[in-house]
């Protein structure tokens, strides 16, 4: 495996270990349909929440947060849809979250955005 996937997978993990540290409850994990990719989708409390996570090991190509564009949010929005049209649950409202992740020094800060869109 790439080093590059290597670091998406294990930022992957970090947040998704990060939301249930938070209290959140992961229900799945890198879901795809053909319009995309979701890499976590979670409950916190009665919302659904879609959270996009991305990891950098530096800022030479700008921060992980600045990596994920207006059309990739609006893009999660519509596969939120998607995904709940595939289930029989039931939210009051959807959130769309952004875990940025970038690595300093082998340690890794984490950036947590709720409701960007």
């Amino acid at each position: 495996m790439a080093a590059k996937d290597q670091l998406g997978r294990h930022g992957e993990q970090l947040a998704a270990d990060y939301l249930d540290a938070l209290g959140l409850r992961i229900l799945d994990r890198n879901w795809r349909c053909p319009e995309g990719e979701i890499d976590i989708v979670a409950r916190d409390g009665h919302a659904l929440v879609v959270v996009e996570v991305k990891t950098r090991s530096g800022r030479s190509h700008g921060t992980a947060f600045e990596a994920v564009t207006r059309d990739k949010l609006l893009r999660l929005r519509s596969l939120a849809g998607r995904w709940l049209a595939a289930r029989p649950e039931s939210f009051d409202t959807i959130r769309v979250d952004v875990i940025a992740l970038e690595r300093f020094a082998g340690d890794f800060a984490i950036r947590h955005e709720r409701g960007v869109i």
